[in-house]
């Protein structure tokens, strides 16, 4: 939902569909005119879907996707991130050498240039084992963390892994981060954030939830809507619902702003199409972001 717009990768045609992310201004993944065309449209709610085979993924379930699979993707990238470190240090030894850094010097600065990059990634493995850390400590591991998505989501998908299972991981990931860091945005209130693809019988159900806890939900078809329900009247906590590649998208952006929770939602009948949700995980979400669990 456009607080969700499209990933970088994600096809920029026009959209279909319903299940999509937050746009917000200055995004940067927002379409530039073609010459001739004049101004671009909002990106719509399902534009990631373009160009998807309904052949693939219609019944998939991805709930049971673990964020471990992150954690483990985002680790290697990390230690492949640090043995090119060591290896720069070690290419520039001589160099250091010739500058009066000792050889035991230049193994420092290599050690501690590899603990750098690895620290995060053991860091963000206790915030997802439940090990409380010092809420300053959370806003840096969250904005490092959502910075290496995209290389690490390549790194992913060079294994096979499609961008959606990782995207489900992810979002398991961020959602431990906002958490951990149990801190309000500016406004009053939280928000709901829907697509309208959802099936009527759900989001009765997601309004009574809502009312539950003094919420409001804000039914979204497109970018415009999705930002003037957003920045209109700011919200403490929003539970953001759409499918994983809008609320990876839009999380990103939005998350440094304001407490995000994603719930991504279910596609029996395939993208943008009579989605549902697990409604009792919503009824915690919301429960969480009201201070209540």
């Amino acid at each position: 939902m456009p607080i969700f717009s499209g990933e970088g990768d994600a096809p920029e045609s026009p959209g279909r569909g319903t299940s999509g992310a937050l746009s917000l201004p200055g995004d940067p993944a927002a379409r530039a005119p073609a010459a001739g065309e004049g101004v671009s449209r909002p990106r719509l709610l399902g534009d990631a879907w373009t160009g998807w085979d309904p052949s693939q993924g219609v019944g998939e379930t991805l709930s049971g996707v673990s964020p471990l699979l992150h954690l483990a993707f985002h680790g290697l990238l990390t230690a492949l991130f640090s043995a090119a470190w060591c290896v720069l240090v070690w290419i520039a030894a001589p160099r250091l050498g010739a500058l009066g850094l000792s050889p035991a010097g230049t193994a420092g600065l290599a050690v501690l240039g590899a603990f750098g990059l690895i620290a995060p990634a053991l860091l963000l493995c206790a915030v997802v084992l439940g090990v409380p850390l010092p809420r300053p400590l959370v806003r840096p591991l969250q904005r490092w963390t959502f910075l290496l998505w995209t290389p690490t989501s390549r790194l992913a998908r060079s294994f096979g892994v499609s961008r959606d299972r990782l995207g489900h991981a992810f979002l398991r990931v961020a959602n431990r981060l906002v958490l951990a860091g149990a801190c309000r945005g500016p406004g009053e209130g939280l928000l709901v954030l829907a697509p309208r693809c959802l099936r009527p019988e759900i989001m009765r159900e997601l309004r009574r939830l809502a009312d539950g806890v003094g919420a409001r939900v804000a039914v979204v078809a497109g970018g415009e809507e999705a930002r003037a329900a957003l920045l209109g009247r700011p919200p403490s906590g929003v539970l953001a619902i759409a499918c994983e590649r809008d609320l990876v998208a839009g999380i990103r952006e939005v998350a440094a702003r304001v407490p995000v929770l994603a719930l991504p939602n279910q596609r029996p009948e395939g993208p943008c199409r009579n989605s549902e949700i697990d409604l009792e995980k919503a009824g915690r979400m919301l429960s969480r972001l009201a201070g209540r669990g």
